[in-house]
This record gives structure tokens, sequence and C-alpha cells, in this order.
């Protein structure tokens, strides 16, 4: 799966491109339980947690107390509410002794504050976090008793490291973790049949792949599975104990991959509602209504992003491209250079000078555009950049005549 994602990655970044699939049949896809997603269960009036509490305690062989707690780190993560979260886990430090929960959660943590810029600001503490979680999981596996729980942890921290891995280019070693963190998830699924979160990765897995084969010669063997992986993706969206706003976050993207707008934007929103200060969706939920064309609801939502978190880098990006799209030149001009002022890997600084030299090119400024595209495909060998530069070069003869 991570080798088929690596080729997505290095020929269509899906965070800087709009649509990854140009081509190919849409999909119909009709989800024959029309009840939306509960964020939240009902509690039955003899319990003291949610029923799914009850029943992934049950699928999984543990008490619903431990089920709860984890539960409560993953709306940390959801909530953004960091503060307490570091609470939850220092209750479950104290709690379950060598359950990893604690590092783990941290190092999720580490990793979404990462995610909300899209940079790598936070690796140190993420990697000390993954590399104690790892090793309370593994010599956890040495004691009978929670194989399950444990094998669906070690193949969910493993693989949010193979990703981690991959958006640094390191495709070789993310390979080795996505092998590795698959391998983890298969046998949770034989000692936990009916644990529907362990369902979320095939979904994901089959959608992707089947896009892949369509859109990248030499995958073409892989049949076109995306309804049967759209399908499980619902399933852990409205079954699943921990995962139904993941759920829900991984679909918007599917949504948009199928030119399903309104589906897209109407379960982002639904997750807008459930998670207000999760920066990570909102940011994409201002790109839904950019790319709908509702250019003043996608400003006032970039601008949420900067109520909630100031110091948020990669929203500048986007505005930068709302602007450009708007014609709003000199916003989207304050905008880039600014985003180009942070510490930005490479292939971010790529684009954020290929967008830049749109702007430049918008302004009839075709000598800063041609050394901004020079720049795009120096850091990033952005896709058009070396058209765009003999485009410039014509422009900048033509003029001088």
């Amino acid at each position: 799966m991570i080798l088929l994602l690596s080729v997505f990655w290095a020929n269509a970044n899906p965070d800087e491109m709009d649509v990854f699939s140009k081509e190919g049949e849409q999909i119909s896809i009709e989800d024959s339980d029309e009840t939306e997603p509960q964020f939240e269960d009902e509690t039955s009036e003899d319990k003291a947690y949610p029923d799914r509490i009850y029943k992934g305690a049950e699928w999984l062989g543990e008490s619903p107390k431990f089920i709860w707690t984890c539960w409560r780190v993953m709306e940390g993560l959801y909530t953004r509410n960091y503060k307490g979260l570091m609470g939850t886990l220092e209750e479950a430090k104290k709690n379950f002794k060598g359950s990893a929960i604690a590092p783990t959660g941290r190092a999720l943590m580490w990793q979404v504050m990462m995610l909300e810029n899209f940079d790598f600001k936070y690796e140190k503490q993420y990697k000390t976090a993954f590399d104690i979680a790892h090793e309370e999981l593994k010599e956890s596996l040495k004691v009978p008793g929670s194989e399950a729980w444990e094998q669906f942890l070690l193949g969910a921290l493993v693989g949010v490291d193979s990703i981690h891995l991959l958006r640094k280019e390191e495709f070789f070693a993310a390979l080795g973790q996505g092998f590795e963190a698959v391998r983890y998830i298969d046998k949770a699924k034989k000692l936990a049949p009916d644990f529907v979160d362990s369902r979320l990765g095939d979904g994901l897995w089959l959608y992707w792949r089947s896009l892949i084969a369509m859109n990248i010669p030499g995958f073409s063997a892989f049949a076109d599975q995306r309804k049967e992986g759209i399908i499980l993706m619902q399933k852990a969206e409205k079954e699943s104990v921990f995962l139904r706003p993941a759920a829900s976050h991984a679909l918007t993207y599917t949504w948009i991959e199928e030119r399903k707008m309104l589906k897209a934007e109407s379960t982002a929103l639904r997750l807008h509602r459930a998670y207000p200060n999760n920066l990570i969706n909102l940011q994409l939920l201002g790109r839904i209504y950019l790319y709908r064309g509702n250019y003043p609801q996608s400003e006032r939502t970039f601008k949420k992003v900067l109520a909630i978190d100031k110091e948020n880098e990669r929203v500048h990006f986007y505005l930068s491209r709302l602007y450009l799209r708007w014609r709003k030149v000199s916003l989207a001009q304050n905008h880039i250079d600014k985003y180009l002022t942070f510490e930005l890997s490479d292939i971010h600084k790529g684009y954020a000078h290929y967008y830049q030299g749109h702007i430049y090119s918008r302004q009839k400024k075709w000598e800063e555009a041609k050394n901004s595209y020079q720049l795009a495909w120096r850091y990033g060998k952005v896709k058009g950049s070396k058209e765009k530069i003999k485009v410039m070069e014509q422009r900048i003869y033509k003029q001088s005549l």
C-alpha cells in the first residue's frame, strides 16, 4: 500500500493539487443507510459510558474503562483540546501501566500538530514518543492478554509513521513501515474480527489503490474497487469505536476525488459542527468552498483558522490561492510572500513559488514570474514549471521588442 502511495505522492502531492484523478468514469455510491454518522452515542440509562464503548470492550476483550480512556484520547485530538488531552494521558499512564496509551497519544498529538501546518516542526518530540510507545507495545505483546488491541495499536502507530516518512519523501523507509503496519492490523482483524475500526485501513487501501491504478501507468492490473473501499469507509464512519471522525475526514477527500463536491462539503461541515476547532478539517472545508467558487465563505473559513491559531502558517498558502482565483492579486501576493518567510520543506517551497509565479504573471511582471517558476522547479520539481518558464521567456522577449 505504501509503495503505491509513494508513487501517488511523487506524481501528485494531494495537498497541493486540487484533484488527483483527471480522467476516468465516476462511480455511483448508494448508501442504503441514509442516517448520518453520529460522533456521540446515546448512553443507556443503566450505563456509565456511551454504548459504543461497551461494544468496543466486547470486540477487543478489554474493560469499558480502558476503552473509554482510549476514546477520550482520540476526542482530545479531534477537539484540539491538547491541555485536556495531556491530563487524560497522565491518567492513562497511572491507571494502565505498560499499555502504551500515553506515549502513543503523545505521538499522535505531535503528528496532528504537524499536520495542521503540513510541516515537521515537532519531529523530535514525535520521534521520542513514537520510540517509547513502540517499545512499550513490543514488551506488552510478550505478556498474554490484550493481543488484539496491542496489534491494532501497533499497526496504527507504525502506519502513522509510514505516512510521516512518506511526507518526508523517504519512500523505502515508508514502504518498510507500511508493510509492518499491515501485518499488525491483519493480526488484529483475526483476533477481533468484529472490531470495525480495523476495516478503515482496508477501505482506504481499496479506494486509493484503485485510483492510482487508473491514473498512473504500470498499475493497471488492479481492478476498480473504489466502490468497495468507500463502503468500508462509510461503515467505519458509522460503526467504529474510535475512528468515526477520521473516517469522515477520509471520505471528504474521497468525495473531492469523485467530484461529489456537495457530499464533500456536507461531510466536512458535519465534522466542523462536531469539532469546530479542528484546524485540519477547517482548512479542508475552506478549500472545498474555494473549489466550488464560494470565495467569501472560503475566506471566512480560512480566517477562522487564524482566529483559533494565529501562528498557523499553512493557511496563508490557501489564502493566497483563494485571492488569486478571486482576482484580489495584492492580497494573494501578501499571503504568499508571508508564507515564503516560514521554514518550509522543499516541496512546499516549490509549490509556493509556483503560485507566486502565477501572481506575478497576473500582474504582467514576466521577469519576476520567470524567476518564481525557476525556483518552483529547483525546489519542488513542480509539474508545469518548465513550460511556464518558456512562456515567460517568450513574453519577456516580446516586451523587449
